[in-house]
């Protein structure tokens, strides 16, 4: 064989090694496993949508659940009630965190999915009502907030004091923390039903500092919020909220007893503002989704849900040592 044979022949053997390394490279890759498809229960990547009023609480479930399981991702977006009812009607959304269970639209959309929705009650929330600091007015019946949203020129409350003296008091300025949002929502249900014969007066703020700000600095301003952004005390930017501002107690009716917002209140049902906070799961396979959603409604779940001041679905057992 000649040199120029030879040549020809290695040349050959190097392509066509070369050919089988990058076909064997190929089909390695397309093994590969995809985080955003093959998840399991606890790792791979999964996108969630989460009420924004609710951040506070999520972030700290996500904090956790990631730290134990560090090959999970938790791609998590936070929207006012409104738009993520919308959001939720996409394919790659497989987990929803809300205070609104799903509608027609979207059972609709999941039967055409032929996947079915699994709610999972988490805990419960309420929605509170804050006042300024030199504001007299310290509780509310539910008949008077009422009046307030509806027909501000006529509200009347003892304790209501602003204004001249001399003259007819001021109407209240409800206040919300942006357009479409949940507690609004909650709040024409639980208040009016489904006559919708009134319409609330009030108006949106464009997020909760800014709420806090108007009713630390006007009189008439009447904030209403989601409990669950301010209820973790041990958190300072919650707490310096609180120190702001005052909180309404709320009564079921004219004269019976009003209660304030906390832990208790919303577990045993005196407070009559309450919203249950449910996860939404409809991923239709044991995912990444399904994996976080049993992390939430399990003990350490709710432990983490008890800690932010919240009422947990179950309550944590706690066990007692006695050393004798």
């Amino acid at each position: 064989m000649s040199f120029h044979e030879q040549f020809l022949t290695r040349s050959l053997s190097k392509r066509v090694l070369l050919g089988a390394s990058l076909v064997s490279v190929f089909f390695v890759s397309c093994d590969a496993p995809n985080p955003y498809e093959d998840d399991l229960p606890t790792k791979g990547h999964v996108l969630i949508l989460a009420d924004e009023d609710l951040r506070s609480l999520v972030e700290a479930e996500e904090l956790v659940f990631e730290s134990i399981y560090t090959k999970a991702e938790l791609d998590i977006r936070y929207l006012p009630e409104a738009q993520l009812l919308k959001a939720v009607l996409n394919d790659s959304v497989r987990c929803w965190i809300a205070t609104v269970q799903p509608g027609g639209e979207q059972e609709t959309y999941y039967a055409k999915r032929t996947v079915r929705s699994h709610v999972v009650p988490i805990c419960m929330d309420g929605i509170a009502v804050m006042v300024n600091k030199n504001c007299q007015l310290d509780r509310l019946s539910i008949e008077q907030l009422k009046s307030a949203l509806t027909s501000p020129t006529r509200f009347q409350a003892l304790g209501w004091s602003v204004g001249n003296e001399a003259g007819p008091l001021e109407p209240p300025l409800p206040l919300f923390v942006a357009a479409g949002s949940g507690v609004a929502r909650a709040l024409v249900d639980s208040l009016f039903g489904q006559s919708g014969e009134l319409k609330i007066s009030a108006f949106s703020m464009p997020d909760l500092n800014a709420l806090v700000e108007r009713v630390a600095l006007d009189p008439r301003a009447i904030g209403i919020v989601s409990f669950a952004a301010i209820s973790d005390l041990d958190n300072p930017q919650m707490k310096a909220i609180r120190d702001k501002v005052k909180l309404v107690a709320i009564s079921g009716a004219d004269g019976s007893a009003a209660f304030l917002p906390s832990q208790s209140t919303l577990a045993d049902g005196s407070y009559p503002l309450r919203r249950q906070v449910c996860m939404i799961l409809c991923e239709g396979k044991s995912g990444l989704g399904t994996g976080f959603v049993s992390f939430v409604a399990n003990h350490k779940g709710q432990r983490i849900i008890l800690k932010q001041g919240l009422a947990p679905q179950k309550v944590p057992p706690r066990d007692v040592e006695i050393v004798p």
